[in-house]
């Protein structure tokens, strides 16, 4: 048993007293197979033969025998006994290590973590909160302390992102600020430290010493790609050539990449493509539902195995746009009941069979499909204004009558529960809508003037549509 890595691991430690090791064998959390007893006694004889750990004493026959009560060997009964004793005293000195004085901070990180992971959202800002208080008390600098700092935005970041879509800043400016400062801090430090080893040992300077993000991105294709993506990002008006070269990018590297790496690049090109579209670039609609249908054939787009309400109504909505009707229909039917949450009433199927309807040119069965949702609620929005749609290409006796009852709504009940933001970006496409309607057909001057219109409105729902039909009137 000399070579073991058992013996290796209990030479190290500091031997564990009779009861601790009771302890440590007769839980579940470090011993799961049962057979507590004969790791005890397996334990007890190798902590015996300390010093010197002899060969003669530690025979791997005879230790069997002094172990098991069994008449003959039974073949590697002892090899996984050692095994399991070995994680036992793994997991245990990894906990301990874990949950030391020194690592306080990592621990009410960790904790405050594990409360947002867990739904507690008002626990975990409340434990944030001490956690800022006692961080900020801290006067002394210290790589450590610049960790911490690090760790602990880290986590506000997260907490944002999970709960505060689309808002703020997501902590992300004191993110990158705590990170540079703990990188730089902790790079020159080593720097210092092979500096300092130069005076007494002949070593060659620095290679990476100056070394930029380009050296870098010749050495990882996450971070490659990671790059290309900043460079989209900061593009308000890539062209398609240059997004499908981004998307040949992420394919070509695609076998050297995570899953969740991949998933998050993919989360970006979806997001942007959707705003482009949004803007009335709508030769992005194919591009993004060949990325939808990928992504969601490889699961991208899935929580564990689920899709999200908004997620199943955006893509009907741009695969209907893409003219894929089959297939958002085929969609529609397969995750009906694959939606986060539910659809006890079938709200969200109701409404994606409706847009299929529309798009597909049968106004009078989409309108039979329109769901009703209380006024509260976002998704009453999607359909008033869906609604509203089937109306104006119907051209309508009643899209006046529907127009004003939504106006007045929006006016006058809205404002209790929706903020300000939705009002305008609604009033702002029944304004469009309004004037749309009473434009003559093949006028090119008034398209040009209500293009102009809507792509001066920061604010806007359903920009692309209005587009559409702004830009058919001429």
């Amino acid at each position: 048993m000399n070579k073991t890595y058992l013996l290796d691991v209990i030479k190290a430690a500091p031997p564990l007293k009779t009861e601790e090791l009771a302890l440590v064998l007769s839980s579940a959390l470090f011993n799961r197979g049962g057979n507590a007893k004969e790791m005890a006694k397996l334990y007890q004889l190798i902590v015996r033969s300390a010093p010197d750990f002899s060969e003669e004493v530690l025979n791997k026959e005879k230790v069997y025998f002094e172990v098991f009560s069994d008449q003959t060997v039974v073949p590697r009964k002892l090899d996984k006994l050692i095994a399991d004793l070995n994680k036992a005293l793994r997991t245990y000195y990894l906990a301990k290590q874990y949950l030391a004085s020194g690592n306080e901070d990592q621990q009410q990180i960790d904790w405050a973590a594990w409360l947002r992971r867990s739904g507690l959202a008002e626990r975990s800002s409340q434990q944030m909160s001490r956690i800022k208080t006692q961080l900020a008390g801290v006067k002394e600098e210290s790589l450590e302390m610049f960790r911490a700092n690090l760790l602990s935005v880290e986590e506000e970041h997260e907490w944002e992102q999970a709960n505060n879509h689309i808002k703020g800043d997501l902590k992300i400016p004191d993110l990158l600020y705590q990170l540079d400062l703990f990188y730089f801090g902790y790079r020159t430090e080593l720097q210092n430290r092979y500096l300092f080893q130069q005076k007494a040992a002949q070593l060659p300077a620095l290679e990476f010493e100056n070394t930029g993000v380009q050296f870098y991105q010749q050495q990882s294709r996450l971070l490659e790609i990671s790059v290309q993506i900043n460079g989209l990002l900061n593009n308000d008006l890539p062209l398609v050539d240059e997004f499908q070269v981004l998307l040949k990018s992420i394919k070509e590297v695609e076998a050297h990449l995570s899953n969740m790496a991949l998933a998050q690049f993919y989360t970006y090109l979806r997001g942007t493509c959707t705003l482009l579209i949004n803007g009335g670039h709508l030769a992005f609609i194919p591009i993004l539902q060949e990325i939808n249908k990928d992504n969601l054939e490889r699961g991208f787009i899935l929580v564990n195995n689920e899709i999200s309400p908004n997620s199943y109504l955006n893509l009907v909505q741009i695969a209907t746009r893409a003219k894929e009707f089959a297939w958002a229909r085929a969609f529609t039917e397969e995750f009906k009941s694959r939606i986060v949450g539910g659809d006890a009433d079938q709200f969200f199927f109701w409404l994606n069979m409706a847009q299929c309807f529309f798009a597909e040119g049968e106004m009078e069965t989409a309108l039979e499909y329109l769901p009703e949702a209380p006024s509260s609620s976002h998704y009453h929005q999607m359909v008033r204004r869906l609604e509203l749609k089937i109306y104006y290409e119907q051209n309508s006796d009643l899209l006046l009558y529907k127009l004003d009852a939504f106006r007045k709504y929006i006016e006058r009940t809205a404002p209790k529960t929706l903020a300000a933001s939705y009002r305008t970006l609604n009033l702002n496409f029944l304004n469009i809508l309004l004037q749309l309607s009473q434009s003559p057909p093949k006028d090119k001057a008034r398209s040009a003037i209500l293009i102009e219109r809507i792509e001066e409105k920061k604010l806007l729902a359903e920009r692309s549509w209005l587009l559409e039909k702004a830009r058919a009137l001429g």
